[in-house]
């Protein structure tokens, strides 16, 4: 893959620049710092390969930035511990060989959080729909041309564990599949996620409770990408939404697992 992903400028169009880098995934991992490795030196060897590739993509992207040599650890909730100044975030899907991994990462002046997912597109099968998605996503879902069913569930699922990866640096809290509801809009590869009444809890004025997000589809993976200015104010009077379905029309106007957002909602990369 080329060392600027065609899929960067698709999910993040404009604005401040995100600066990113992919590859795909191969038996022999890339070298990575000796301190990195060391954090999955007891891993079964398809983690240590995902791993690697994903510090090696975020060490590129780093890179890029004007950060060199940075030992990219992670936190006690394994999540990565971005450089002072520095918002980011890794995915990686599929098989080892032949997996896709990609990093993406951009000043804390300009963003106030990255989101970044990728997932097969045909890895969320109909067994599967009932688990990940509420009940107005598979109405949603239901509605769509019976072949485009498959890869629209996919983005619903990446959908959702994109905006997990982008708001938990910002409210730490970790959330469950029913905790948030996705709006797709196909024609516009674009999406808006927002927490449910579960995922609101009792909290009066969530952190993050819901933003916009677009997706690709790329050599038989999406994936989707979340980039949230930090210019603009966090849009704490976001209605949140039960859950059944008023939130999925893609024309409707929101008033409102690792890697963060696999199912053990544990790692980012």
């Amino acid at each position: 893959m080329n060392s600027v992903p065609l899929w960067l400028d698709a999910l993040f169009p404009s604005g401040a620049p995100v600066f990113g880098e992919a590859l795909w995934m191969d038996v022999e991992p890339p070298p990575i710092h000796p301190e990195e490795a060391q954090q999955v030196a007891t891993a079964v060897a398809k983690r240590r390969a995902e791993f690697a590739a994903g510090r090696a993509c975020a060490r590129r992207a780093l890179t890029r930035l004007g950060i060199g040599d940075f030992v990219l650890r992670n936190g006690p909730d394994r999540a990565p511990r971005w450089p002072d100044g520095v918002v980011g975030s890794i995915s990686h899907a599929g098989a080892v060989p032949g997996g896709f991994c990609g990093a993406v990462v951009a000043r804390s002046r300009d963003f106030l959080t990255l989101g970044l997912d990728a997932e097969v597109a045909t890895a969320v099968g109909p067994e599967l729909w009932p688990r990940v998605m509420t009940a107005g996503e598979l109405d949603w879902l239901q509605d769509q041309p019976v072949a485009s069913r498959p890869t629209l569930a996919a983005v619903l699922f990446s959908a959702k564990e994109c905006f997990y990866k982008a708001r938990f640096p910002v409210a730490g809290q970790f959330l469950d599949f029913e905790d948030v509801e996705v709006a797709l809009d196909p024609p516009g590869s674009s999406f808006e996620a927002r927490l449910t009444t579960d995922g609101a809890g009792s909290l009066g004025r969530p952190m993050l409770p819901g933003c916009k997000g677009r997706y690709v589809e790329v050599d038989g993976f999406v994936i989707t990408g979340i980039g949230v200015p930090a210019n603009v104010e966090i849009p704490g009077a976001f209605a949140v939404s039960d859950g059944k379905g008023q939130g999925n029309d893609p024309g409707a106007t929101l008033t409102e697992k690792s890697e963060h957002g696999k199912q053990t909602r544990v790692s980012n990369g």
